[in-house]
């Protein structure tokens, strides 16, 4: 399993010298808790920033903050990002109008690379920002049935108007990334100092909690667990995060995709 997200890890990264990400955005740092989910960009800070995975016969690209995607310094990943997302040569690239200016980008670079209200048939690359809450199911089945998925986002804002305890299960971009095992955190993602690894990097063991409102039930039974051994009160929903960040940080780099 390591080995495959290697490769892909090399596909994404090929070529790619440094990060050169906008001053002006803050991204938030990514969860990552599927077996198939990896890290691309970490900071000096063990902070996740761009993942991918897979779901079903289909990729995604998970990127911190939308700004990126539009951001021509990052165009060298980004047309990686697409590449490897493609399910087949000539495949269509569709860009939802809230990312106009990244089809200039891809334009620039040769790709026919359209605006697109939606992913469509035949499949091939959608790019979306993380904040469409119509979608969801559409873009779910679009991966699901093959197709690439490259979605940014920052979820930081949303949790200051709806409340930190409900991001992980409700916040727009995590309805669709969650099905693969990443997802957009509250927490401010640092900005000072990114390095580009030559393999998938490794991410420091932090045990810390995040709410989450409603976790799925395989993460509720291990926090249960953990908190029968622990002294004093917990609730599973408050200790889940622990569990997930504890054991999918050992675990990092294993997946499987098609070939």
């Amino acid at each position: 399993m390591a080995t495959i997200a290697a490769a892909a890890f090399e596909a994404l990264m090929d070529g790619v010298t440094c990060w050169d990400v906008p001053r002006g955005p803050i991204p938030s740092e990514l969860l990552l808790i599927g077996e198939a989910a990896f890290p691309v960009m970490v900071n000096d800070k063990g902070q996740v920033l761009i993942a991918a995975s897979s779901y079903g016969r289909g990729r995604l690209v998970v990127v911190s903050h939308e700004g990126y995607l539009s951001h021509a310094g990052l165009a060298p990943f980004l047309l990686n990002a697409v590449s490897w997302l493609c399910p087949c040569p000539g495949a269509p690239v569709g860009v939802h109008p809230s990312l106009a200016p990244l089809v200039n980008i891809l334009q620039d670079a040769g790709l026919e690379a359209q605006v697109k209200p939606e992913p469509g048939e035949p499949l091939g690359v959608y790019c979306i920002n993380a904040y469409n809450d119509t979608l969801t199911a559409t873009l779910i089945q679009f991966v699901k049935h093959g197709g690439g998925l490259l979605i940014g986002g920052q979820a930081w804002y949303w949790a200051s108007q709806h409340g930190p305890d409900k991001v992980l299960s409700r916040f727009p971009g995590n309805k669709v990334t969650s099905v693969a095992g990443v997802y957009f955190t509250d927490t401010y993602g640092d900005r000072d100092r990114f390095k580009v690894s030559k393999k998938v990097p490794k991410i420091p063991l932090h045990v810390r909690r995040i709410p989450w409102e409603h976790p799925p039930a395989e993460i509720c039974t291990s926090a249960t667990i953990l908190s029968g051994r622990r002294k004093g009160k917990g609730s599973a929903a408050s200790l889940a995060t622990a569990c997930i960040i504890s054991s999918q940080r050992r675990s990092t780099g294993s997946g499987s995709f098609r070939a």
